[in-house]
């Protein structure tokens, strides 16, 4: 595609094509500022933000809530279904990527958005048309990225703190017209479950055994970890969790190369509170391997701000790193 300035399909320039209501697509070239677990992440934000500010009405980028204060798309939910040929480690410069979008409709306080990712050598024309929620979440195609957002629109409760956020949308965010996702699909009982329970998963993981836990203390990095607003960035929770589980995998005995060669199937995260610069998090890393295939982990990350006592993220993934012992 080509945007308004005339380069086709680089990172930054091209304005999302809409394609009816709720659904948009862009072609994308990956550039160095994309590679990376959390560098994508923060790509795919920006998307979900391009999507919402396209069909909605409202610019996220600049939003405000009905007293005039900053009003932030935040991200409560996000979760990354990858096959072993295409997968976020497999992202590299250049790659040519389709990305198309669907947002539906949760309300005046939120928005779930799903995204298709596809190289442009693969059959990308599947995602030329509505966005269809049912192959999405029936959808293994070993070439595709499928990813999941649920956005709260939030809002600082205290001045100069991150610990007080209070639910605030924007009087122009338009969302009656989204289609709602079917309730069998609703991330809910997930999250729902990451909250009460510290895990995505129902119970330990049958035929698996634990590794771990290994026991962490991070502190929030004000240089890298906050973004241009004060707040703990949305994708350095997921750095953070990469952070806990090198370290993890080298108490197993494994190394950095085990842990370059990796490739997360799926991820899910839940993100229940914001933490202030130079905060202090415990972080808890368990793990379940198979007999026999170490390499092959379920993992559950969890982070509590050691200040306040608060759980401020949950994560759960399956790692492979193929071929190490």
């Amino acid at each position: 595609m080509k945007d308004e300035t005339g380069t086709p399909g680089l990172p930054g320039w091209a304005s999302p094509r809409i394609l009816d209501r709720s659904t948009v697509s862009r072609d994308v070239t990956v550039a160095p500022g994309m590679c990376g677990t959390g560098l994508f992440v923060g790509q795919l934000g920006d998307w979900t933000w391009e999507a919402v500010s396209a069909l909605c009405g409202v610019d996220v980028f600049a939003a405000r809530n009905r007293h005039g204060e900053p009003a932030y798309l935040s991200f409560y939910y996000f979760r990354i279904r990858a096959g072993r040929r295409f997968h976020v480690g497999a992202l590299n410069f250049g790659d040519r990527l389709r990305v198309t979008s669907g947002l539906f409709n949760y309300g005046s306080e939120s928005v779930l958005a799903l995204h298709t990712v596809r190289r442009q050598d693969s059959d990308t024309s599947v995602d030329e048309g509505p966005f269809d929620p049912e192959a999405f979440y029936a959808g293994k195609d070993e070439d595709c990225l499928y990813v999941e957002n649920f956005n709260r629109w939030i809002s600082r409760g205290r001045t100069g703190s991150n610990e007080d956020l209070v639910r605030s949308s924007p009087p122009d965010f338009h969302y009656a017209e989204l289609p709602r996702l079917p309730a069998p699909h609703s991330p809910r009982a997930d999250y729902r479950n990451a909250r009460t329970n510290r895990t995505f998963l129902d119970g330990e993981p049958p035929g698996r055994l634990p590794t771990g836990p290994t026991r962490l203390t991070y502190a929030v990095d004000a240089t890298r970890d906050i973004n241009g607003v004060g707040l703990l960035y949305f994708a350095s929770y997921f750095s953070i969790t990469d952070w806990a589980l090198l370290r993890h995998w080298r108490g197993l005995g494994r190394d950095v190369h085990d842990f370059m060669g990796r490739t997360v199937l799926d991820q899910r995260m839940c993100y229940l509170g914001n933490a202030d610069p130079e905060a202090e998090l415990a972080v808890e890393v368990t793990g379940w391997v198979r007999p026999g295939t170490p390499h092959d982990e379920i993992v559950t990350v969890v982070l509590e701000n050691t200040g306040t006592g608060q759980v401020i993220a949950v994560s759960t993934l399956h790692v492979t790193a193929e071929g190490t012992q």
